[in-house]
């Protein structure tokens, strides 16, 4: 039994980008940690690093305006309650047999992702310029250095030593040739 039509998604750069980044660990902590702790829509921190990443440079203000409504609608509506749904399935559901629970909690994580791949379509649309920008790695990597700090500086009154590290993580993985020292976002408040 398959929980979705056969309907397909459109092609989109972003999400491709998206899945590979977030598929090593360190990166899918570090955008959890992001989420968990501060609030953050990890496919907002994935767009933000994109946009630089892929040549289009740093986002617009009503490009990051139209990104952080679009998600914070979609994340609170739907995405949400389908991640508190998968959540409590991992543990005792009661009376129910266990291998019903099992599959719910399958579907519900299937479901989690199609809808992330939805939000992910929305985002994927805002930013319609082709790829002109800097293809400098050391250019493209403060971009999105910038366009982190402009996402989250949004959320986050004061970013700590941990939100930095968190976006070095996921920033190292996008441009591991380019040097971070010369990045702001990435020094820390404090002498470790």
């Amino acid at each position: 039994m398959t929980a979705f039509s056969s309907a397909a998604f459109p092609p989109s750069q972003l999400w491709d980008y998206a899945a590979k980044i977030y598929s090593h660990d360190a990166v899918a902590e570090a955008c959890l940690r992001l989420q968990d702790r501060r609030g953050l829509d990890v496919n907002m921190i994935l767009f933000c690093v994109w946009t630089a990443a892929s040549g289009r440079g740093q986002l617009t203000p009503e490009e990051m305006r139209k990104g952080i409504e679009a998600g914070l609608a979609w994340q609170s509506e739907v995405v949400e309650p389908l991640r508190h749904v998968r959540r409590y399935l991992k543990g005792p559901i009661g009376p129910v047999d266990s291998r019903l629970g099992a599959e719910l909690a399958r579907v519900t994580a299937e479901s989690e992702l199609y809808a992330e791949h939805m939000e992910i379509q929305v985002l994927n649309e805002i930013v319609d310029r082709p790829a002109t920008g800097s293809f400098q790695i050391q250019e493209r990597g403060r971009e999105a250095a910038l366009n982190l700090q402009f996402y989250m500086g949004h959320f986050i009154e004061e970013l700590d030593d941990t939100d930095r590290r968190d976006a070095l993580v996921i920033w190292q993985e996008a441009f591991p040739d380019a040097e971070a020292r010369m990045i702001e976002l990435f020094q820390p408040l404090s002498v470790a």
